[in-house]
């Protein structure tokens, strides 16, 4: 960080100058950030290119080529043409729009991973039954070599991702009350937490068992959500050998789509994103960089390659040796500057409404969660001071859950219900007080397979998982 700017925050940690300092603060931010978010989308943008020229796999999706038509007219007319400050505010608009559509489209696509996942689940269970394949398993040695697994190392962190992962492969022999009890203590871990951690906790896990389906769920993906159907509607206590082979292939062929569909999703809002961010400092900032140049001038070779479907220009990729290094050096000032910008909102209200800056101060908060890493976060949500969640809260919330599962158990098969059961305590934080209660569990799940096929999937898929490591 520059002296200059270093002293900026300095002074305003001591009330010092305020009438000069906080202007000066908001301009060095704006300047900042606006480099920082050229940065992000030229790599972003470049990326997109190669995926394009190399598989095509944005063409897959009918929506994305639209979506990816409207960033290059938007790119254009904004940073690539001088008068392009004229339309920064209606293309912002255009861009809130595109963020929120692109969103849904996402939401539905993790609804989709999120169904094919529990299906995946069900399909795996039964494969050797089916087969009629079964190896010699002993249960207890694998869970003896299961609970060494899960202890070899002494990272808290990694021993309950690891629990997490493995209770999501076990097999689910419980009964609905108990279910519940692991459930209610789970979310009674955020007794006293924000309402919001709550909240989301519980949404995410609605998500995962596919309790809460998003409103584009029958029509965001047409193609992928007949073969959901097709899972759905099978029968898997009279299937057949090739009619197993058929839905794996099914599930291994829509998993890959999905997959790619992330990918490239991730890739387009993080190139929402990174334009918007840059569109909402556009007017405030006065950069002079060596770096900020270059990007507008790799940009402008990009969006020409895009429209004639041709290669890269050699300038772009020589464009990367010149803002090498910039990225990480801007990332570790914003993150200074960000340090200080909710007490300058909260502290200098009325100071900055002085002097003009609370649209700008405003516009740096959105810009800050834009450049986050959570790239479909809220950025219109302003921080407040929030309820806490109390036990009632809480049990509330529990009984939403329940009723909800209660209904699903209710209209779905046994083998689909083990899963989404399977699929929540792989969701949730540790359930466990102690090694031995863990250890036991783990033995009584393998114990109480249903039959030798259910066990040797169990091994199969357990094995794999303390393999991969």
């Amino acid at each position: 960080m520059k002296q200059n700017d270093k002293k900026l925050l300095r002074d305003i940690e001591r009330h010092k100058n305020l009438q000069t300092t906080l202007p000066a603060y908001v301009r060095a931010y704006m300047d900042t950030a606006f480099e920082y978010s050229l940065i992000h989308l030229v790599l972003n943008y470049y990326t997109m290119k190669e995926v394009q020229d190399e598989s095509g796999a944005v063409r897959r999706d009918p929506y994305l080529p639209e979506v990816m038509s409207g960033l290059h007219t938007m790119i254009f007319e904004t940073l690539l043409m001088e008068e392009g400050a004229a339309k920064v505010e209606e293309v912002t608009g255009k861009l809130k729009l595109l963020r929120e559509q692109v969103t849904a489209r996402m939401t539905a696509i993790t609804a989709y991973t999120d169904a094919l996942q529990i299906y995946e689940y069900v399909q795996n269970r039964v494969e050797y039954g089916i087969k009629g394949e079964t190896a010699p398993v002993d249960a207890d040695e694998l869970a003896a070599r299961v609970f060494r697994y899960l202890f070899r190392e002494n990272d808290k962190m990694v021993i309950n991702s690891k629990i997490q992962m493995v209770t999501g492969q076990l097999p689910v022999r419980m009964t609905k009350n108990r279910f519940y009890d692991y459930l209610t203590s789970t979310l009674m871990i955020y007794n006293g937490s924000d309402r919001s951690a709550v909240d989301d906790f519980v949404s995410m896990l609605k998500s995962t068992a596919l309790l809460e389906l998003p409103e584009n769920y029958e029509d965001a993906c047409p193609e992928i959500r007949q073969v959901i159907r097709r899972f759905e509607e099978t029968d898997y206590k009279a299937l057949s050998e090739q009619e197993y082979r058929e839905l794996s292939e099914l599930l291994a062929a829509t998993t890959d789509q999905l997959t790619d569909l992330v990918s490239d999703y991730l890739l387009v809002m993080g190139m929402i994103n990174d334009l918007y961010a840059a569109l909402l400092a556009l007017p405030h900032q006065d950069s002079q960089a060596e770096g900020t140049a270059t990007c507008l001038s790799m940009l402008k070779g990009l969006h020409a390659a895009y429209l004639s479907e041709g290669e890269i220009p050699e300038h772009v990729n020589e464009g990367f040796e010149q803002i090498e290094g910039i990225q990480e050096q801007l990332g570790e000032d914003l993150l200074q500057f960000e340090g200080h910008l909710q007490d300058v909102r909260t502290e200098y209200a009325d100071r900055l409404t002085e002097m003009g800056l609370t649209e700008q101060a405003g516009k740096l908060s959105r810009i800050s969660r834009l450049l986050s890493n959570s790239l479909f976060i809220d950025i219109e949500k302003e921080q407040e001071e929030e309820e806490k969640a109390d036990q009632v809260y809480i049990l509330k919330k529990r009984d939403e859950l329940k009723e909800l599962t209660g209904s699903f158990f209710e209209n779905h098969p046994k083998e689909v219900n083990r899963a989404v059961m399977a699929a929540m305590f792989s969701s949730m934080p540790v359930l466990f007080n102690s090694q031995q209660e863990i250890q036991d569990y783990i033995s009584y799940s393998l114990n109480q397979c249903g039959n030798d096929s259910e066990l040797t999937a169990c091994e199969k898929l357990l094995r794999q998982m303390m393999e991969e490591e």
